[in-house]
C-alpha cells in the first residue's frame, strides 16, 4: 500500500488524471510529456506518481470508473423502481461524457489491468441485478436478455455523448432522450 499523498501531491495527481483524460480522448498517442505540460506539472512529478504510460492510463481508467460509481451511488436510495433507477442513471451519468469516451477507447490504449477489469465487472453485475429486479417486478420486458438490455444502456450513453459532442445537446437533454428510448424499447407495458 502506498503512503498517503499530501495535499499538493493530490492536486498534482488530480491534474495529471484530468489532463491525461482530456488529451488521451483527443489523441491516443499523447506522450507523458504532453500530459505533464497540459497538467501544468513537471515531468519529474509525473514520473514520481506514474512510472509508465500504462500505469497512468490504468490510473485514469480507475479514476473514470470511480467517478461513475460515485455519481451513481445515490441512485439506489432515491429510486422507487428499477425504471426510475435507469432514469436517474442517465441523469447522473450523462454529464460524464469524457469518462465514458475514455473507457470506450481503453482497449486501444492499454491491455487489461486486473483492477480496472474487477471494477468494470462489479459495475456490470450491479446493472444486471437491477435489470433482473426490473424484470421480476414487471417493469422490463422479460423476453429481452440482460446482455441485450445492458448493451442498449451502454449504446444510449454513447449516443448521448454523440448528441452532446456533435449536436450541442446538453447532458440533461441527452439523458431525457436516452431514457425515453430505453423505456419505449425495454418496458413490459
Amino acid at each position: 500500500m502506498s503512503p498517503p499523498l499530501d495535499a499538493r501531491a493530490k492536486r498534482s495527481q488530480q491534474s495529471l488524471l484530468r489532463a491525461g483524460l482530456e488529451l488521451l480522448n483527443t489523441n491516443g498517442e499523447a506522450s507523458l510529456s504532453d500530459i505533464a505540460n497540459h497538467a501544468g506539472v513537471g515531468r519529474t512529478t509525473l514520473y514520481r506518481q506514474y512510472e509508465t504510460r500504462e500505469k497512468l492510463i490504468s490510473a485514469i481508467a480507475i479514476y473514470c470508473l470511480e467517478t461513475i460509481e460515485e455519481a451513481s451511488a445515490p441512485i439506489e436510495s432515491q429510486a422507487k423502481s428499477a425504471m426510475e433507477a435507469i432514469r436517474l442513471l442517465f441523469e447522473q451519468l450523462m454529464p460524464l461524457t469524457q469518462e465514458f469516451q475514455f473507457l470506450l477507447n481503453l482497449e486501444q490504449l492499454v491491455e487489461n489491468d486486473p483492477e480496472v477489469t474487477a471494477i468494470n465487472k462489479k459495475q456490470k453485475q450491479e446493472m444486471i441485478e437491477l435489470l433482473e429486479y426490473g424484470k421480476t417486478h414487471g417493469e422490463f420486458n422479460s423476453s429481452l436478455p440482460n446482455a441485450w438490455l445492458l448493451n442498449l444502456i451502454e449504446s444510449l450513453f454513447y449516443i448521448g455523448w454523440l448528441q452532446q459532442k456533435n449536436e450541442g445537446a446538453s447532458a440533461q437533454e441527452a439523458a431525457k432522450l436516452a431514457f425515453v428510448s430505453f423505456s419505449n424499447g425495454a418496458s413490459s407495458h
